[in-house]
């Protein structure tokens, strides 16, 4: 089973009035996102589910995913508790991934991101999951048994090291 972690693109601050839950994707977001459904369309393995936030950057970012891995709409599910989560919430989630699913992916925001990969994972990865950021990690269990250090990673990315 593969588990994909991925931080939303790189979203606007400029923009007043706009809350951070409703900031869109600013232009390098937006030029990455081609980039990355590219890389995502040439892997093994793709998600066959994809669980986001629901907040404005991250189902800008799950669109580009859900394109990279020819997935239809229907196999794309907001999750609201995605929204700034800490890795346990983040969890939870994951723990929801149908029993069928043997591939899924986890559109969020650091830092939670970066906590859960480093928790999943046997040993740290980075301190930082640049945005759209990229890690896919080999789970030897159903998505309900998920538990800290049970993963191994196969490979972290970033828009600029799959350029």
């Amino acid at each position: 089973m593969k588990l994909w972690l991925i931080r939303h693109a790189k979203s606007s601050w400029s923009q007043r009035g706009v809350s951070d839950f409703d900031r869109p994707l600013n232009a390098r977001g937006k030029r990455d996102g081609p980039t990355m459904v590219n890389w995502l369309s040439q892997q093994d393995f793709p998600a066959q589910w994809i669980w986001t936030s629901d907040a404005c950057r991250a189902q800008a970012t799950a669109e580009f995913v859900r394109a990279g891995f020819s997935l239809t709409a229907d196999h794309v599910e907001q999750a609201h508790e995605l929204y700034l989560a800490d890795p346990e919430t983040m969890l939870d989630v994951i723990r929801r991934t149908p029993a069928d699913i043997s591939s899924v992916a986890v559109v969020a925001h650091n830092p939670g991101t970066t906590y859960l990969l480093n928790l999943l994972a046997r040993t740290p990865v980075t301190d930082n999951v640049p945005t759209f950021g990229v890690a896919r990690l080999d789970v030897p269990c159903a998505w309900h048994e998920l538990t800290a250090g049970s993963c191994e990673v196969d490979f972290f990315v970033s828009p600029k090291t799959v350029r």
